[in-house]
């Protein structure tokens, strides 16, 4: 019995998706607010494909007695924490908002947490970020690198992280912390740079690209993501953290590239045309110029590899996109 916080959000609806099909015997609660939605297509169908072992439950992290309701009704093996508050672009302009849902509600969860397990040992995983690393010398950061977060979303993540080993070590909570690169994926919202690039190339708008356009990130396919995380929840060891990244540098110029001319190939343009649409704009406040994790701890302890190949990968959520409008 597993509840998933933020499962109707691109990652974590990917998720649920994921763990029903390979999981069979396994009932996952779905909580989240989802943002005043009615409808939720990551989710949709899930409680017919899955009689009896799916649910959702509308409530918010920062509502404390919602958590304490949901943990009273039944009793969970394990909490999976994707639900967080994400910058969109620029970075937001209330900052506090970051530390309301990521870091007060992080607290929250883990209170409910501790109180409904006792004494026994649940399993607490948090989804982190790398953003929590900041800028480095080289940029590839290990999971014993210093935390330097450059901006409030990260220092929240951070604090959140903190938050979950510190139940581990003071209460036993079975905590586990995995951090990740770039995902990219179906479901994704419109504001993330490959869906919002999608948008501006099929109408053959200008693609904005920040600075110079060679900030460099590791991209993940929410695939390879998501079986990173079913194998830390299943074998990771309580009070460690993750790294699950797939050795996929791109810069964010190549990306853009990439995306306008899959997207030019599939509405029958010439493709090689869609690289006039890139535009060069003022580069965004705290902008790392490079992030990527190393995978080997998670590669040689859990078996974890991305498997899905960039360029297979992307061809295919532009294609998904596309046909999704």
């Amino acid at each position: 019995r597993v509840l998933v916080t933020g499962g109707g959000g691109f990652v974590g609806g990917n998720f649920v998706r994921m763990a029903l099909q390979v999981r069979p015997d396994w009932q996952i609660t779905v909580f989240d607010h989802l943002g005043g939605r009615r409808e939720v297509p990551v989710l949709a169908g899930l409680g017919e494909k899955h009689p009896g072992r799916f649910r959702l439950v509308r409530g918010a992290v920062t509502d404390a007695g919602a958590l304490d309701e949901l943990f009273a009704e039944g009793r969970f093996d394990a909490v999976a924490h994707f639900a967080a508050k994400n910058p969109s672009g620029q970075q937001a302009a209330d900052p506090l908002a970051f530390v309301e849902v990521n870091v007060l509600g992080t607290a929250n969860l883990l209170e409910a947490a501790r109180r409904a397990w006792g004494g026994s040992a649940g399993k607490f995983l948090h989804l982190g970020s790398y953003e929590e690393y900041g800028s480095g010398a080289a940029g590839v950061f290990t999971e014993a690198s210093p935390l330097n977060p450059s901006t409030p979303y990260a220092a929240s993540k951070a604090a959140a992280d903190e938050l979950a080993l510190a139940y581990h070590r003071t209460y036993g909570m079975h905590s586990l912390i995995t951090r990740t690169t770039n995902i990219y994926g179906p479901h994704q919202t419109k504001d993330k740079l490959i869906p919002a690039m999608v948008e501006l190339a099929r109408a053959g708008r200008e693609m904005p690209v920040y600075g110079s356009g060679h900030n460099l990130r590791d991209w993940i396919h929410v695939e390879d993501h998501n079986r990173g995380v079913l194998m830390v929840l299943e074998r990771g060891r309580p009070g460690e953290v993750y790294h699950l990244g797939a050795r996929c540098e791109r810069t964010t110029f190549e990306v853009a590239r990439a995306v306008g001319r899959a997207v030019f190939g599939f509405i029958g343009r010439d493709p090689e045309t869609a690289d006039g649409l890139i535009r060069l704009v003022e580069d965004r406040e705290a902008h790392d110029a490079r992030r990527a994790l190393d995978p080997a701890k998670a590669e040689r302890e859990l078996g974890f590899s991305a498997e899905v190949p960039f360029e297979k990968g992307l061809a295919e959520t532009v294609r998904w996109f596309l046909e999704a409008g």
